[in-house]
């Protein structure tokens, strides 16, 4: 009778577990660590970046612009030995924002050798949401279903304005999805839009492929405009 009981005991524990897989399957677990806190995004648009590549470092000159003031950013990329991506600025300067500054500026920057883009390549946004630093299994396991609602949410909105489609998506250091992009100003306009209605725009890193070679690239990190630091595209 014991023996019997026992299985008894053991038949609903385990059917409890995997009514919790399951369960979990249909709802999405939201980070809720603010592990981005130290990169604030402005209130200014990426309007123009121009790009060089001397070595194995990208560097990048970006105009940034909101009513009032125009925002200059110079900055580099590169990879380390362990195929992390490093995204640092050298200088930031700031003026007044007058008409037809922005188009002096561009103009300057192209008279010295800077291009807005290295490859001919359709461009690639790669997005990231990054995860608490701790998660239970029920929860990594909601935190894949917000991946897939999110990047089926932003394919349908790409798609339906014609600027672009998904392609890609994984688990790694984040929740990855990666998008093939057609008109890049208003693709980030409107993934932007998308995140924030889904309440994570605190919670991700937006990036943006740069290719180097016929099979080599970097990324850039483009939202938050002002991040620096590493990123991780495993």
């Amino acid at each position: 009778m014991a023996v019997k009981d026992q299985r008894v005991k053991s038949s609903f524990h385990y059917f409890f577990v995997f009514l919790g897989i399951i369960t979990c399957f249909s709802c999405t677990y939201h980070p809720k660590q603010k592990r981005l806190g130290e990169s604030r995004n402005s209130d200014k648009l990426i309007l123009r970046t121009f790009y060089k590549k001397p070595n194995d470092t990208i560097a990048f000159r970006r105009i940034l612009a909101s009513d009032t003031e125009i925002v200059l950013q110079s900055g580099q990329l590169y990879i380390d030995e362990y195929a992390l991506t490093h995204q640092r600025f050298g200088s930031i300067l700031k003026f007044k924002n007058r008409p037809n500054v922005i188009d002096s500026l561009s103009l300057l920057y192209e008279k010295e050798g800077w291009v807005p883009k290295l490859g001919k390549e359709r461009d690639v946004m790669f997005i990231q949401i990054v995860p608490d630093s701790t998660m239970t299994n029920l929860e990594a396991f909601g935190f894949v279903d917000l991946r897939q609602t999110v990047e089926d949410k932003i394919d349908e909105a790409l798609k339906r304005g014609n600027l672009g489609e998904w392609f890609a998506g994984d688990m790694g250091a984040g929740g990855n999805m990666l998008f093939f992009i057609d008109d890049w100003d208003s693709a980030t306009e409107l993934v932007l839009e998308v995140l924030n209605d889904e309440g994570l725009l605190g919670h991700v890193l937006v990036t943006k492929r740069i290719m180097t070679g016929e099979n080599d690239w970097n990324y850039e990190i483009v939202y938050p405009v002002e991040f620096e630091g590493v990123f991780n595209s495993m």
